[in-house]
This record gives C-alpha cells, sequence and structure tokens, in this order.
C-alpha cells in the first residue's frame, strides 16, 4: 500500500493557529481604532456644528438687547427726560436693526406709558408691573441687584410667546427712573433654529440655569437630551445663563461591520493562502523526494544501457558521461568530464566537428575510435542538441560497430563474388536466348518462341538485377568513379526524354528549359543514370493518358530537378523506406511493374555523390520526386 503523507507538520499546524489569532487580535484592534477614531470625528464634527448653532443663536438675541442698553444710555444720558416725539423718532430705526424685537415698552416708575410700535400691543400700554403678581417678583429682584435679566418664555396678554429682556434704568444720582422691556419674538428664531437643525441631522435642546442652582426644564427641545451622554454648551447671551444639548454623534455601526467583515475575510484569505503555501511547501518537498528516486532511477539507466551516453557543451568539452562510456572507451572512472571530447577519436579523424545548428535533426556519424589503450575501432556516433534555454548542449551515442562492420565486409564481399560470378553465365545464357529467339536454332512454334522469350525477359531482369546490386555496392564501399564536369542539365534530360519516349507515344514536357547558370556540377553518366530511373518510374506508375512534367527550379547555388507525375503516389505508411534498399510498396500495380528495389536506393547514393539531395513530396493529385544538385560557376563571356 502506499505510504500516506499529512498534509501539514506539527509546526505548521501551530504556525496557522497562531496565525488565526494574530489576525484576530490585529482586526479587533483595529476596528476599535476605527471606531475611536469616528466617534472623534463625529464630534468635532458636531462641535462644529454646534459652535455655528451657538454663533446664530447668540447673534440673533444679543443684536436687539444690545440695542435695548443702547436706549437705556440714550435714556440715562437726557436724565430721564424723554418725551414722546424723541422716542417715535428714535425707536423705530432700532427695531429696524433688530428684526425680531416685537416691541419696546418704557416704564417710568414701572408704569409702560410708551410703548413701539402701538398697534396690536394696546392691552400692555399703561401697564403696572406690581399688578403683575406673576411677573412682578422677577421685576423686584431685577431692580433690587441692579441687573438686567431675559426672562421666558413667557405667555403675552397681547397673544403669543416671547422672551422679555428687562432693563432697570438709574439715574446719575443713582436712584430708581424705571424700567425698559423689550418684547423679543422668539417663534421665528425657533423656527430657524428647528430648519437648521432638522437640515444637518441633528436634535438640540435649550434650557436655563436658576439662580438657586440648578436648570430648568427645557424651552426648546426634548429635555431628555440633558439626561444622555450628549455634548452640552453654555451660550452667551445678556440678561441669560442658558445651556444647550446636542445629540451625540451616532455609532457608524454599518461601517465598523463592513470593516471587521472585510478584516475578517481578508484574514481567511490570508490563512488559506497560508494553508495553500504549506501544502505546497509539502507537496514540493514530496515531489523533490520523487524527483531524487526518478534521478537515481534514470541515473542507473544512464549507467547501465550498453550504448555510451556523454553530454558535451559548445566548446567540445566533456560534462558527463556514462560507465559504459568508460567500459568501451577504456578509461579510468571520472577520468572523461573535462576533456575534449575529440580525444575519443582516432587521429585520422580529429577534423571531425559537432554540428553548430540546434535545428538540426538527430544525425548518425561512422568514424574511427581509439581507446585509452590506443586500440583504434569503428564507431558509431549519434549526435543531437539538447534544447537548454541557457547553456545549449550535445548529446553523443557511442556504439561500438566493429563487428556490424566485420559482418557488412562479409556481405559485400559476398555479394561482389556472387555478382561477379553470376553475371558471365548470365551474360551468356541471355545472347543464346537472343540467338534462339531470333532464329538462329531454326523455325520456332508460336509456343516454344513465347516460352523462351519469357526465359529472355526473365534473363534480363537477373542481369539488371546483379548490375544494381555491383552499382549499389561500388556506391556504399566508395569505389565507384566520378568524373565531376560541368553538364548542361536541360540538354541532357532533353536527350532522356528522347530515349525513353522514343517507341511509345506518352509525352514527358520540360518546363524553365534554358534556366541561366542552368549547368550543374555532375558526372554526366550516372545522372544520366538517376533521370532514367525517375523517368521511367512516373512512366510506369502512371496512367497512359497523364501528362508527366519535368521542371527546372534555380535555387541560391542549386538547381532543383522535379519530375512530377499524375500517377496514385505512394503509401504514405511506405514513404519512410521508399530510398532503401530492395524496398517495393506492397500494392498490385507495383507488382504487375516489377523492379529490383534497389532503383531509388542507387539514386540516393550518387545524388549524395554528387553532393546533392533528393526526396520526395506528395501532391494532390500525383507525385514529385526531385533533386538538387550544385550549380557550376558562370563562365567569363
Amino acid at each position: 500500500m502506499t505510504k500516506q503523507h499529512p498534509a501539514f507538520t506539527l509546526w505548521q499546524w501551530l504556525a496557522i493557529m497562531l496565525a488565526a489569532i494574530l489576525m484576530w487580535v490585529g482586526a479587533e484592534l483595529l476596528v476599535r481604532y476605527e471606531q475611536q477614531r469616528l466617534q472623534a470625528e463625529q464630534l468635532q464634527q458636531q462641535l462644529t456644528i454646534a459652535d455655528k448653532l451657538r454663533a446664530q443663536l447668540e447673534t440673533e438675541l444679543n443684536i436687539p438687547l444690545y440695542l435695548t442698553v443702547g436706549l437705556a444710555s440714550y435714556i440715562t444720558a437726557k436724565a430721564g427726560q424723554v418725551e414722546d416725539d424723541e422716542l417715535n423718532i428714535l425707536l423705530p430705526g432700532l427695531i429696524r436693526q433688530a428684526k425680531h424685537i416685537r416691541n419696546i415698552g418704557i416704564a417710568p416708575g414701572n408704569r409702560i406709558n410708551y410703548i413701539f410700535p402701538l398697534a396690536g400691543n394696546e392691552q400692555a400700554l399703561h401697564l403696572y408691573y406690581p399688578d403683575l403678581t406673576e411677573q412682578w417678583p422677577v421685576i423686584a429682584d431685577i431692580i433690587t441687584k441692579r441687573s438686567a435679566r431675559l426672562a421666558g418664555p413667557i405667555v403675552l396678554r397681547q397673544g403669543g410667546t416671547a422672551f422679555v429682556y428687562r432693563y432697570p434704568i438709574f439715574m446719575a444720582d443713582d436712584s430708581y427712573w424705571g424700567i425698559i422691556s423689550t418684547v423679543i419674538d422668539i417663534e421665528p428664531i425657533w423656527r430657524q433654529l428647528a430648519e437648521n437643525t432638522a437640515r444637518l441631522g441633528i436634535t438640540i435642546a435649550l434650557r436655563n440655569r436658576l439662580e438657586e442652582g440648578g436648570f430648568s426644564n427645557s424651552f426648546f427641545g426634548d429635555n431628555r437630551l440633558f439626561q444622555a451622554n450628549n455634548l452640552l454648551l453654555n451660550l452667551a447671551v445678556r440678561g441669560a445663563d442658558w445651556q444647550m444639548a446636542l445629540s451625540a454623534p451616532e455609532q457608524a455601526s454599518t461601517r465598523l461591520w463592513l470593516l471587521r467583515a472585510f478584516l475578517y475575510i481578508t484574514g481567511l484569505v490570508m490563512l488559506l493562502l497560508l494553508c495553500r503555501l504549506f501544502h505546497t511547501l509539502q507537496r514540493l518537498k514530496l515531489s523533490s523526494l520523487a524527483l531524487r528516486d526518478n534521478e537515481q532511477t534514470l541515473r542507473s539507466i544512464h549507467d547501465n544501457v550498453l550504448d555510451g551516453i556523454m553530454t558535451v557543451d559548445n566548446a567540445g568539452i566533456i560534462q558527463t558521461a556514462n560507465q559504459s562510456c568508460y567500459r568501451l572507451l577504456g578509461y579510468g572512472a571520472n577520468s572523461l568530464p573535462g576533456q575534449p571530447w575529440s580525444i575519443l577519436l582516432a587521429p585520422s579523424e580529429q577534423a571531425i566537428a559537432l554540428p553548430t545548428s540546434s535545428t538540426l535533426p538527430q544525425i548518425e556519424i561512422e568514424c574511427r575510435a581509439q581507446r585509452a589503450s590506443g586500440e583504434i575501432f569503428d564507431l558509431l556516433l549519434s549526435h543531437s542538441t539538447l534544447p537548454l534555454h541557457r547553456k545549449p548542449r550535445h548529446l553523443l551515442v557511442l556504439r561500438d560497430i566493429t563487428e556490424r562492420k566485420r559482418v557488412e565486409r562479409l556481405q559485400s564481399d559476398f555479394v561482389a563474388t556472387v555478382s561477379h560470378e553470376l553475371r558471365t553465365p548470365l551474360t551468356a545464357i541471355n545472347g543464346a536466348l537472343g540467338l534462339a529467339v531470333g532464329g538462329a536454332l531454326g523455325e520456332l512454334s508460336n509456343k516454344q518462341l513465347k516460352i523462351l522469350q519469357l526465359a529472355q525477359q526473365s534473363c534480363t531482369q537477373l542481369h539488371q538485377l546483379v548490375n544494381d546490386l555491383l552499382d549499389f555496392e561500388k556506391l556504399h564501399s566508395g569505389n565507384m568513379p566520378f568524373t565531376i564536369t560541368p553538364i548542361t542539365i536541360d540538354v541532357l534530360i532533353a536527350q532522356c526524354i528522347a530515349q525513353l519516349t522514343a517507341n511509345q507515344t506518352r509525352q514527358i514536357t520540360l518546363q524553365n528549359p534554358g534556366t541561366p547558370h542552368g549547368k550543374v556540377l555532375a558526372d554526366e553518366v550516372r545522372l544520366r543514370q538517376v533521370i532514367l530511373n525517375l523517368l521511367s518510374n512516373a512512366l510506369k506508375f502512371s496512367a497512359p493518358d497523364t501528362p508527366i512534367m519535368v521542371e527546372l527550379t534555380p535555387l541560391a547555388t542549386q538547381l532543383k530537378v522535379s519530375v512530377i507525375d499524375q500517377g496514385k503516389g505512394v503509401p504514405a505508411a511506405f514513404e519512410p523506406l521508399l530510398f532503401n534498399r530492395f524496398a517495393q510498396a506492397n500494392s498490385a500495380a507495383v507488382r504487375e511493374q516489377g523492379g529490383t528495389g534497389l532503383g531509388l536506393a542507387i539514386c540516393k547514393e550518387i545524388i549524395a555523390q554528387l553532393h546533392g539531395e533528393i526526396g520526395y513530396q506528395r501532391l494532390a493529385h500525383g507525385s514529385c520526386f526531385y533533386f538538387t544538385l550544385p550549380l557550376a560557376k558562370a563562365e567569363p563571356d
């Protein structure tokens, strides 16, 4: 059974719990700090609003009161000798300056003998203060204490509620002259105050401080505002000691709950991320262990394969080598890294260089190698480039092919011997059959002639197979001579076309003849062999009523020759084997035409010897066999 590993270790669990506690404490501290900050901010806003309301109320009340004081000073300066005509001129100006004065009454000897305006206040004219049983004690106290006082709210005889500011007047000889009563219409002030508080979203209450101590009930607003934990302010109004209460700032509970929710959600997300981090670290630890096991397994496989494997940097220095390299080359353990890779080559092979292009596919090189003892042996060197980002390296796979080379030489010698031994009797047999078919043995019956023709055809095919085998062995072993000369390719192709179409009606079209610099470097005999092979294949494997086209395409330093037909094409599964020896597609069309299976393999070897490339391309309708050859240098005019 697979061993189950815990999701978290003990210290990780402890870290998660500690982080949760710290996040909870931190969130609550931040909420408490924000609550205190909001309270201070709202309190400051309330203070600002309260100062504005207090200043407004003090201004509205003190202006008429100061005008009353000014009128009293005027009467004192006139020694109490003030005529009604003077008052009729003076009082209208005073009332216009104080819009909340309802009326001003002047009471020499405590009897109101002048009141302005008179209209609407007739009932107060000739009023004698001592007759006012409810108000006289307060008035008498004002006179006794020689202090002005703002009393109210008072229900007036002429109707309405107002505040009355009474100012006692004493002459220069300290004698009592009378009293001035200024009735202030308070209802417009209250309405304005109510509108302002409603607009600002607050509630206020006003009350008066009593002389005997304590406070009266509120005469504006709810008296309960003075009983709660609200803001209290004193008002500077002449002749009165008022106190104003403002409702305490409401707690921004919604905002605090949102902040608390945000902090807890953020903390939860951070805890989840921390858990995710610990889980990832745990998985990385397990992955590291698994990777270490895999590396050990790969190293064991790497060291126990039969082929030698080494990596080489771009400077040609060996970086790593498996154990098979040491067994193959005979070097001591760990002695290869740091050495140039060329030490494994024989002195005659030192010119071999590693490919520098990382886009090249894997290539194989057969060369001669040298062991540490100096022994020379045959080596198959497979090269590929490791696509590393910063430091690309070369991967070399080494295989000792000494035994394979020995077997190949035995095989080549055997094929060459058999081919040479078969060629002479086959030539004799083919000649004898030709004489017999030609009538040298006398007249033959139709049955005899048919049998001899079949025998002659089979002998010709066998002779062609022997020739192809000999050609391929010569090409493969490098013993076939080549005479490289500039050749006009379109002329050679035209000759091959004429040779193949001399006895049939099929037409082969040559495209782009007379191509500039159309001379290629090649052996004319071998190149003719390649062209004839490709054209004959196109004739054999395409329908008689379809055209065949040879196209010449000049490249930068090469010329491309393409043979295009409209046949069925090569099966997709057979394409990788197309240029191998004895390779034939397993189809009825191929079997009907016959062949040795060596033609394309010989063409490939010839083109390779001529420093070109040969290939096949599938078309939508047909096939295209092509090869390239190096262009000959243009001759000077």
